[in-house]
């Protein structure tokens, strides 16, 4: 979190209908919650960076994950995009792209079986 200026935003690019946490948040203390708040739901089991490229004040990379849905046991995998973009050294915005209806289909899946 030290990285992360204190006006950062960071916007989850799924609907906030399938993911309480998804939109955009604005603020060091509001995004440490949300991380924090995704903890709470999802098993990080894998989280590997990839193809990162960077140009210019913004570096672009690709993440595998593969999380696991505490409340299901449900396993979600697969690939995003994260880019993120820095002013003197911080993070000062970050945009994770999924496959949105990868992922609400998911949600609905797990929301099936509550």
């Amino acid at each position: 979190m030290r990285y992360i200026a204190q006006d950062c935003a960071y916007a989850l690019h799924i609907s906030n209908e399938a993911l309480p946490f998804a939109g955009e948040t604005v603020g060091r203390d509001n995004i440490e919650a949300t991380l924090h708040h995704i903890r709470q739901k999802f098993d990080y089991l894998l989280y590997r960076p990839f193809n990162m490229h960077e140009g210019g004040d913004q570096v672009r990379l690709q993440v595998e994950f593969m999380y696991r849905h505490r409340a299901s046991g449900e396993m979600l995998s697969g690939h995003f995009r994260l880019v993120l973009k820095f002013r003197d050294g911080m993070i000062v915005r970050g945009d994770e792209y999924h496959d949105r209806a990868r992922i609400e289909a998911f949600m609905r899946l797990i929301a099936s079986e509550a």
